[in-house]
């Protein structure tokens, strides 16, 4: 439960992006069919992933050895919330309906066809990103970017 009494919900589709410690920053690029040569090129060159996530070095240890927990819930009471990050939201109390507890959350990316890259620091490719046309990202956590 959030603190406005309401509870989210993030389907499926986006789990992907929840495998990582809730600090843990990371940009997550996304190559869709609008996507330009030139973005292709600077953001996708070398891969085969329609999806890359990029994460800082320091924080590879802890990411080997987290669990996170699915909720199940029966969606009945939850509404869209916000489309583009998959979130559905209910204002009613809503118990889950069963909880998997999930671990080996990198082979779990890569069962997924995700590329996962480790960089010493998000801070060249955020910018990178940011100076571009580029649209298809989400940068989650920064805050907790080493400085450069």
């Amino acid at each position: 439960m959030t603190g406005s009494g309401a509870l989210l919900e993030c389907k499926s589709i986006h789990e992907y992006s929840y495998y990582f410690l809730r600090d843990c920053p990371r940009i997550i690029c996304k190559k869709t069919d609008t996507l330009s040569d030139e973005n292709n090129e600077k953001f996708f060159k070398h891969s085969n992933a329609d999806i890359i996530i990029t994460v800082e070095s320091s924080w590879y240890p802890r990411i080997m050895n987290q669990v996170i927990y699915r909720y199940h819930f029966d969606d009945t009471n939850f509404e869209r919330f916000d489309a583009t990050a998959g979130y559905y939201i209910s204002y009613q109390v809503t118990k889950p309906l069963h909880i998997d507890r999930m671990e080996g959350l990198i082979e779990r990316l890569f069962k997924k066809g995700i590329e996962l890259r480790f960089t010493p620091n998000l801070y060249p490719l955020r910018e990178a990103i940011l100076t571009s046309d580029f649209k298809e990202f989400g940068i989650h956590r920064f805050n907790n970017a080493t400085k450069v």
